[in-house]
């Protein structure tokens, strides 16, 4: 229903950006425009960096989603990827209640736990990526699916 309301007000292009609902997208019938996946572009090239793959989530529901997406990708890809998940306990409703601050250290240090045990970290949501900025260098790549996905979009456009 969202797509269809963008495309009446003149959408050429939807992006769907939240994880934990892009599996709808492919469900949805076919449209006369692209409708995309926030965290496709992210995936694909966490897939391509490496087989040991980190996923720092703070919403329950976003784990699955980005578990399925990371593993049709790995096949689609014909490689093989070990996926490691971690929820971040109350680092989302820090953020929800206001405390971004709490929220972004929770998320750095998961990041920081991770890291060492993986070939690249994925961050589930979009609002990790504001966390990105204030990491120190570290010894893998950090995505998140914003930039790659507006790269992506535009790109297609």
């Amino acid at each position: 229903t969202h797509a269809e309301i963008a495309a009446e007000v003149g959408a050429v292009a939807v992006l769907v950006t939240c994880s934990t609902v892009s599996p709808a997208v492919d469900g949805m019938l076919p449209r006369a425009f692209p409708v995309f996946k926030i965290d496709t572009a992210m995936v694909a090239e966490a897939v391509r960096q490496g087989g040991r793959i980190g996923v720092i989530a703070t919403n329950p529901t976003t784990l699955a989603p980005t578990r399925g997406l990371l593993e049709s990708q790995a096949v689609a890809s014909g490689q093989a990827v070990q996926v490691e998940m971690v929820l971040v306990e109350g680092a989302l409703q820090a953020l929800m209640s206001g405390d971004g601050t709490s929220h972004d250290c929770l998320v750095a240090q998961a990041v920081a736990d991770l890291a060492p045990t993986v070939d690249v970290v994925v961050l589930a949501q979009a609002s990790m990526a504001r966390v990105v900025a204030a990491l120190p260098p570290g010894p893998v790549p950090i995505l998140t699916s914003p930039h790659l996905a507006l790269a992506q979009v535009k790109k297609a456009l």
